[in-house]
């Protein structure tokens, strides 16, 4: 018995000795995360966390309400996105006309090809706003269902929604 006692105070003199040579070590584990930011511009102006006044008009040419945007530009750090309006079926309710509504279909067009904007879609996020263009610019349309001349006199309005999701 008293020769396993002292060997084991031999081990761990020597265990002892061998650490204290060595000096104290920590690990160290490093790591960063950047968050995905984008930012909207419209016409040049940062309007992502604000409100676009979007008056209709009576279009010459199909007779209905309708207005669609300049380019849209999305910058960030992330290559693409997607989007979506929120507040589907899109209506607009009358101030005037007793609660009367104008119900309109939303689209998204981008280098020429125009998709519902109550579907989501993938847009390309820029790095830089001067790399804006006609191919990477979205434009936002809405029109009437129906002809102006079907809706009661009075103003019509609502509000709608683009939501924004980052692709990592």
């Amino acid at each position: 018995m008293k020769i396993i006692k002292y060997s084991l105070i031999m081990l761990l003199g020597i265990h002892f000795s061998v650490l204290a040579g060595r000096g104290t070590s920590i690990e160290m584990s490093v790591d960063a995360e950047m968050l995905a930011k984008i930012v909207i511009y419209y016409k040049g102006v940062d309007v992502t966390s604000g409100e676009l006044n979007f008056p209709l008009s009576v279009d010459s040419d199909t007779r209905k309400f309708a207005n669609t945007s300049d380019n849209f530009y999305l910058v960030g750090n992330v290559t693409q996105a997607k989007i979506i309006m929120e507040d589907s079926p899109f209506e607009l309710v009358s101030a005037n006309a007793g609660g009367a509504i104008m119900p309109l279909n939303g689209y998204f067009t981008m280098n020429s090809v125009q998709t519902n904007a109550e579907t989501e879609r993938i847009v390309p996020v820029l790095r830089r706003l001067n790399d804006g263009n006609n191919n990477n610019g979205l434009k936002v349309t809405f029109e009437s269902k129906d002809l102006a001349s079907n809706y009661g006199a009075g103003v019509y309005s609502g509000k709608f929604t683009l939501i924004l999701t980052p692709i990592l």
